[in-house]
């Protein structure tokens, strides 16, 4: 597989609104937080940010899950994070309690994450590099 280079460009729209336009014609629209001016009836940076982590990794989970022959019936993602306090505000601590329903014992999940977390989702790879990344998985049957 060949990883393509990246390419967006971003907008001012008026307020504090924006609209993101993709290389392949998708356009997301995205507004400033609430307290910094936005109206809050469409996604932050913030929301994004969490929305892209939470994607990437139920992607990598469902596509490392498969090759293994295993396809669950329900996979959530719930994530928590802390910002620190002061400037650069980024985050100190995120965890993500991960639950699926499969038919798969504690150990395959346990690599699948491990490998989602550390390899195959970049998104969290970076955030594994500039926080503390924890994750915990439940298994329902």
């Amino acid at each position: 597989m060949e990883f393509k280079p990246v390419t967006m460009t971003v907008m001012h729209e008026g307020d504090m609104s924006f609209s993101a336009h993709t290389s392949t014609g998708l356009v997301i629209p995205i507004d400033a937080h609430v307290h910094l001016g936005g109206g809050g009836t469409i996604p932050n940076p913030i929301d994004y940010l969490f929305a892209s982590l939470g994607g990437c990794i139920g992607i990598k989970i469902l596509l490392d899950l498969g090759d293994k022959g295993i396809r669950p019936k329900e996979l959530q993602i719930r994530t928590t994070a802390t910002r620190r306090q002061d400037l650069p505000a980024t985050f100190e601590t995120v965890h993500h309690f991960i639950t699926l329903e499969c038919d798969c014992d504690d150990s395959t999940i346990s690599d699948t994450l491990s490998r989602t977390m550390n390899l195959l989702c970049p998104i969290a790879v970076i955030f594994g590099e500039t926080s503390k990344m924890t994750w915990e998985h439940e298994i329902l049957r």
